[in-house]
């Protein structure tokens, strides 16, 4: 036995132990949730269960988590023990002392081309067995190994994925009488001083006793690693085999060791000597070395950050150097894993704190926790410390601020003041409410640098797209998948990897739907074809043939109907589904808009030549039931743009302030996810002319002033347009109406005559009609009616048609006549001269046809 307290020298660079970490883990959710991740282990998982079921009986049912911890001396002894969290061991199902299975996660530079990990025969190089306990140390999803454990897995890193599942009960456990170790030769070529006490018979006897008693207890597989301290140092052997097939061997006091050298005869189960075996190196990794792929889009702030962490955690303190970087916006856009994968290719050791799993309900807890963070980062330099949801832990300092709190942040302040050059530690920060972090930590000489993560642009979408559909079978061209990117506004990175999921469920619905359908119609033909002997065995075998399972651009189409931005769910969204050929009449209405919404979509940069700002805002204004809202929803149909619906008095709240935030956030939201359209239906509800009341300024007068603020700081750059409709402009105050944020007021009036034919023809497409109706007699029977009438008209008409019989097939004219003596048109006299009052309309008939652009 070494002596205690005396700690090993490390056996190679390759199998040196990982220094202590802190018990916040880093778990495998927190780095990446990207669903290819998510597909990637389990095909590892499916590929390890059915070469090894003994160990994993089932993908389902194994826990996986992330190192956070590994044990950095063997002072307390060859023990293989794997601890959890009490959380996790619960939901697991495993009892504490009881023995599971462990395997380390790949990454993809150790797969083999087909995606999956190779299975290797001897279990022991892949898998180990351990005694799974609780810990408090551990949270959550974190993982921390005995050392012996770590040195049998190969001193994994920290932040390495894991896997941990019950064995089958099918296990076979026999005690062994003989076990074969061989030693691993740290250097080719070379004698160590382990290998030439070996080749002495009378000390490698007595070396075979320690070993003996060092293993005492251990489960072993064929083909793992132990650790033996053996003249001072830690000596690595492979289990070669024993005497007994067994699966698991059980090493107790009656156990025989029998040491092999690298160049010794071939051992009892005919196994090949091997001088050079080296321990399997289970590492994270520099998947995202080249190019960085699975954060497309982020090409550029990965550069920028990678570089200031290699610039900061250097040997030469001549270079430049920063203590924090700030990482904000949506969430989703990839901070999180931006940080981490930084950290990771910059070389540096990785810890991680999440905001609210690092706060304990105990006095000192929370704040003793940060510090024994920063104390781990400081022996493990260089070192990056990354806070995730920084707000929750240091949020901004007034009144009414919980004590915790206040200790949270003091504590980070003074830590972060603590942190010297030659410390080689840098923090990196993450957060989706950069304006709720206290102000303090927002300084040079704490977080220096602030780099905005924000909604990817059409090119970055694209090559978000691009890195998702890699892992995919799909048809997308170029050219469609150029077209996808342009029609996702306001979508992060996460709704895309959610997109690209929900298209793959579609694809996989229509191929087992199509798969079923083949199945009964090959069967029904192979039935009528047995009675006449007519068809083979191959002929049926090409009817049931399967189609590949590709993905289509219409898979994904579909899937946007179910998927939108993420940053937009706490506000109405929506895509509408009307298009131009659904709104009758109304012509030189129609003209305008196209104008004014599509036209800076489509050629920005006529207008930046020109000289010239698009419209701000466009203001609808006529009698009611005249298609305004019908048109404003086929405006963004039509140019595939984000519409933001709002009635004007549900932004109003009954608490002071509340009202002025809403509005502010509403443009906050659509700026976010440029471009985009906010409606605001019966605008007079919202902008009441200021002064009406005579209780002083109400809440109607601040939201107004909030409004005129928010639309003074629209541009082209921002890409949102305004569309409001109202059917008494005289409601609304004057400053809201002049040019510059109204720059235009369509007046939309009832229909004409052929407007109305085409109403009609409209509202009677899906209508049985008989061969009397003519809608041009319908249209000239129907003058002053408006869109909503003739609507109410055609559905009076068919209700008419019912009461006479349910049998009836058709609808015919007298239904109709009927019908428009029933309803009577709505009074427009009122509206129509109010709105003469507010005319200002450009000649519509110099506006260019959108389809010659």
């Amino acid at each position: 036995m070494p002596p205690k307290g005396k700690k090993n020298p490390k056996p190679s660079s390759s199998l040196s132990p990982s220094p202590r970490t802190p018990s916040t883990p880093l778990s495998a959710s927190s780095s990446s949730a990207a669903d290819d991740d998510s597909l990637h282990l389990q095909r590892i998982l499916s590929a390890l269960s059915s070469a090894h079921p003994s160990l994993l009986p089932s993908a389902s049912s194994a826990f996986s988590g992330t190192i956070v911890e590994c044990e950095a001396s063997l002072s307390k002894g060859n023990r293989a023990v794997v601890y959890l969290s009490e959380a996790a061991l619960v939901s697991s199902s495993f009892h504490p002392g009881s023995l599971v299975s462990v395997f380390l996660v790949p990454s993809e530079t150790q797969l083999d081309g087909s995606d999956v990990c190779a299975v290797d025969a001897d279990a022991g190089r892949q898998f180990s067995i351990a005694t799974v306990f609780p810990s408090r140390k551990v949270i959550k999803a974190g993982v921390r190994l005995s050392w012996g454990l770590s040195c049998t897995m190969g001193f994994p890193t920290i932040g390495q994925g894991i896997i941990i599942s019950p064995l089958s009960s099918n296990l076979h456990i026999n005690k062994c009488e003989l076990l074969r170790l061989r030693l691993i030769n740290e250097a080719p070529d070379t004698s160590s001083a382990c290998e030439l006490a070996l080749r002495d018979e009378k000390v490698k006897d007595l070396v075979q006793i320690l070993v003996s008693r060092w293993i005492h207890g251990r489960y072993l597989l064929k083909g793992n690693v132990v650790g033996v301290p053996v003249c001072g140092k830690t000596c690595m052997f492979h289990v070669t085999g024993s005497g007994l097939e067994s699966d698991v061997l059980l090493v107790d006091g009656s156990i025989r060791v029998e040491l092999l050298l690298g160049d010794s005869l071939l051992d009892g189960n005919g196994d090949e000597p091997s001088k050079n075996i080296t321990l399997p190196e289970h590492q994270g990794g520099d998947e995202w070395d080249s190019g960085f792929p699975k954060l497309g889009g982020l090409s550029k702030e990965f550069e920028d950050l990678k570089e200031i962490i290699s610039f900061s955690l250097a040997k030469d303190e001549t270079l430049p150097r920063y203590k924090g970087i700030l990482l904000y916006g949506p969430p989703g856009t990839g901070k999180t894993s931006l940080g981490s994968m930084c950290a990771k290719v910059a070389g540096a050791q990785l810890f991680t704190i999440n905001g609210p799993e690092i706060i304990s309900q105990y006095y000192g807890e929370s704040e003793q926790a940060l510090h024994d963070v920063f104390i781990s980062a400081k022996k493990a330099a260089p070192s990056v410390v990354f806070i995730d949801e920084l707000d929750a832990i240091a949020p901004a300092r007034k009144d009414g601020t919980e004590g915790l709190s206040l200790r949270m942040v003091a504590t980070l302040l003074k830590i972060m003041d603590e942190i010297k050059q030659t410390d080689r530690v840098i923090v990196i920060a993450a957060t989706n409410r950069p304006d709720s972090i206290d102000p303090a930590l927002r300084r040079p000489g704490r977080l220096d640098r602030e780099i905005e993560i924000g909604v990817p642009s059409p090119e970055q979408r694209l090559d978000i797209l691009t890195t998702i559909l890699s892992i995919m079978d799909n048809s997308l061209s170029q050219t469609e998948l150029q077209m996808l990117a342009s029609e996702t506004h306001g979508f992060v990175g996460a709704d895309l990897a959610a997109l690209g999921n929900e298209a793959a469920l579609n694809a996989l619905r229509r191929h087992i739907k199509l798969k079923g359908r083949k199945t009964a119609e090959a069967i029904v033909a192979l039935s009528e074809s047995l009675s006449k002997l007519t068809v083979s065995s191959e002929d049926v075998t090409g009817m049931i043939e399967e189609e590949d399972l590709m993905v289509t651009i219409e898979d994904f189409e579909k899937a946007k109907l179910k998927v939108c931005p993420s940053a937009m769910r706490e506000v109405i969204l929506e895509l509408p589904k009307v298009r131009w050929e659904d709104v009758g009449g109304q012509s030189k209405i129609k003209e305008q808009l196209i104008e004014a919404v599509q036209w800076p979509q489509m050629c920005p940069e006529a207008f930046d030549r020109i000289g010239i700002k698009p419209p701000r805002g466009l203001l609808m204004i006529g009698p009611p039931g005249c298609s305004k809202t019908l048109m404003a929803r086929a405006v963004a149909s039509e140019a595939k743009l984000n519409f933001l619906a709002v009635k004007g008095p549900e932004l109003f709240s009954k608490w002071v302030g509340e009202s002025e935030k809403a509005v502010k956030a509403l443009f906050a939201k659509a700026r976010a996810n440029k471009p985009a359209i906010i409606f605001f239906d019966e605008i007079d509800g919202l902008a009441v002319t200021r002064g009406s009341e005579n209780d002083g300024v109400s809440v109607a007068d601040r939201v107004l002033s909030q409004l005129l603020v928010e639309m003074d700081g629209l541009d082209l750059r921002t890409g949102v347009t305004v569309i409001a409709a109202t059917n008494r402009p005289d409601k609304i105050d004057p400053a809201l109406l002049r040019p510059g944020r109204f720059d235009r007021l369509l007046d939309v009036q009832p229909p004409d005559e052929a407007d109305r034919e085409e109403i009609f023809g409209i509202h009677t497409k899906k209508m049985p009609c008989g061969a009397d109706v003519r809608l041009r007699d319908l249209a000239v029977l129907t003058e002053g009616y408006t869109g909503a009438d003739i609507k109410l008209v055609c559905r009076e008409a068919a209700i008419l048609a019912l009461e006479e019989s349910f049998d009836i097939n058709e609808v015919s004219m007298h239904h109709f006549k009927n019908a428009v003596s029933k309803v009577r048109p709505s009074d427009l006299e009122f509206y129509q001269n109010l709105a003469t009052q507010f005319r200002r309309l450009v000649d519509a008939t110099s506006v260019r046809d959108v389809n010659n652009i």
